[in-house]
């Protein structure tokens, strides 16, 4: 069962706030002369399959808030989509795009996603006071060729759920294909509590993850809907070990009536158990005051990091 809850210590939140900020302010004039800015609308950012197969790539399921761009390597922002900024810069200049997400679903930690390609536009014309609209076509991007991903998208009536519920745990995850409860495809997940079922806590089936251990980012992503809070957090295991040393919950996620997508990161709790052999990530909950029966909804759960 779930020991402890605890927040990412304050050094690393400030870090995180840092990096994370947006930026609207122009880092520089590109062309010292003018000024009167050019205008550049980007509308969204799509998410496409890599045309390199990757095991476990999954659902197209994202949620890029932000694009961060650069003109000609010069950073001149990070801007919520849709967007329409100035830029002084006229003529033909290279425009690179990097997707942004918010961290754990924070809008204080909007931060570059590095598991998706960024995007180039060579050549892009700008034009003094006029807002030129870059083409949905050329914002497209994908996961990068390198990641590796451990995925459960509960699709397909007889295929067995790839999580199982911990020792503790008196509930487990299930599938589901009734249309209101599911959130793409023909199934999702569901976990409930009620009267007869007090917690639940599951995990990946299977051998534990060696994980990155150099602050490589590692992410947990996914899509849910739920009337209950539940924790996410990763397990910390020494070298044959069958039950974590260490155990934490990296975030609690709150209820909401519509589906959402959040991108979880593990790499802090990774930095600070760095000396441990191997890890798991764990979802649990215990039913909320006033809550009679909890209805968990789950879809698209992958851990997302880079080959090493």
């Amino acid at each position: 069962m779930l020991n402890k809850y605890r927040f990412i210590p304050f050094v690393k939140l400030f870090i995180s706030l840092l990096t994370g900020v947006v930026l609207f302010a122009a880092c520089d004039k590109f062309d010292n002369e003018q000024t009167i800015p050019a205008y550049i609308h980007i509308d969204k950012i799509i998410l496409i399959h890599n045309q390199i197969p990757i095991n476990n790539e999954g659902s197209l399921s994202n949620r890029i808030t932000d694009a961060w761009v650069y003109v000609d390597d010069h950073l001149i922002g990070a801007f919520e989509l849709p967007a329409t900024f100035p830029v002084l810069s006229k003529g033909k200049h290279n425009i690179s795009i990097y997707p942004g997400i918010k961290m754990n679903g924070m809008s204080g930690t909007r931060v570059v996603y590095e598991f998706y390609n960024k995007i180039d536009i060579p050549g892009f014309n700008f034009i003094e006071n006029t807002i030129s609209t870059i083409d949905t076509s050329l914002t497209t991007t994908s996961y990068k060729s390198n990641v590796v991903i451990w995925g459960e998208d509960f699709e397909g009536s007889t295929a067995p759920v790839k999580f199982q519920k911990r020792p503790l745990s008196d509930t487990n995850i299930i599938k589901t294909n009734m249309p209101s409860n599911v959130f793409e495809g023909g199934f999702s997940g569901q976990i409930t509590i009620d009267a007869t079922h007090s917690y639940f806590e599951i995990e990946p089936i299977g051998d534990n993850f060696k994980l990155p251990k150099n602050s490589s980012p590692v992410f947990i992503e996914l899509n849910y809907k739920t009337n209950n809070s539940f924790y996410v957090g990763l397990m910390a295991y020494q070298s044959g070990q069958t039950l974590p040393s260490n155990q934490i919950a990296t975030i609690s996620i709150r209820p909401t009536t519509e589906w959402k997508k959040i991108y979880i990161n593990l790499t802090p709790d990774l930095i600070d158990n760095y000396s441990y052999y191997s890890y798991k990530f764990f979802i649990s909950g215990f039913k909320d005051e006033g809550v009679q029966t909890a209805s968990i909804f789950l879809d698209n759960v992958k851990l997302v990091y880079f080959n090493y």
